[in-house]
């Protein structure tokens, strides 16, 4: 397992995880949904990429 801390968010990758290649994203112990790293689009639709959200994103090198 993977995780990295940026901005207030948590983000987890898991070894054997399924495609397309995606990270876990948490504020907190709140599991907010999946981030498709290869498509650069959230996985799930309760997921909301807010303007912290993409700059973490950033921050951590998952989207350009």
């Amino acid at each position: 397992m993977g995780r990295k801390k940026c901005a207030g968010f948590v983000f987890e990758t898991y070894a054997n995880d399924h495609l397309p290649f995606h990270v876990h994203v948490f504020q907190g112990n709140l599991f907010l949904g999946r981030f498709d790293i290869e498509n650069r689009k959230p996985l799930d639709k309760r997921l909301k990429i807010t303007q912290a959200l993409r700059n973490a994103l950033k921050k951590c090198g998952y989207l350009e």
